[in-house]
């Protein structure tokens, strides 16, 4: 959380929400005068040096490119918000998405400000009681299941 926090004060992007996986993180980022190119690369080389370092391990530690998609309306926005907090349930590393404590999720289910998401985009969709709503919006994909988006 610390890398990523100081990524996000290397490179300002609005972080709208997160979860860090044990093999790979998924992050809704809105750019600012950044690519989320920059701001993946800087996470992935601090991070293997880090990694590297501690393990006495030599070699890549990052397989693969990161995938980048594009989020171009509304639904798809709150669509992948909640495919990132249920990533936890699907991998079966927790049952329930507020149990994980490596996601954005729980700053959304209360109205209190955080210092590293900008949750204001997301919830301003959702209109009056905006936290419990986008909740409930959560737990319905959960019970069905909804993982694709």
């Amino acid at each position: 959380m610390a890398l990523l926090h100081t990524a996000l004060q290397r490179y300002p992007t609005d972080l709208h929400a997160y979860c860090l996986m044990p093999n790979h993180l998924h992050l809704i980022l809105g750019t600012i005068n950044h690519t989320p190119t920059e701001l993946i690369h800087y996470l992935h080389s601090v991070y293997a040096r880090y990694f590297n370092h501690r393990y006495d391990y030599v070699g890549h530690l990052i397989q693969g490119r990161f995938y980048l998609k594009q989020i171009r309306n509304h639904k798809q926005l709150l669509d992948t918000s909640a495919y990132i907090h249920l990533n936890p349930v699907k991998a079966n590393y927790t049952k329930l998405p507020e149990d994980y404590l490596w996601s954005s999720y729980g700053a959304f289910l209360t109205p209190t400000k955080s210092t590293i998401i900008y949750m204001d985009k997301i919830l301003s969709l959702l209109g009056e009681n905006p936290h419990r709503k986008y909740q409930l919006f959560v737990e319905t994909k959960r019970k069905i299941n909804a993982w694709n988006i």
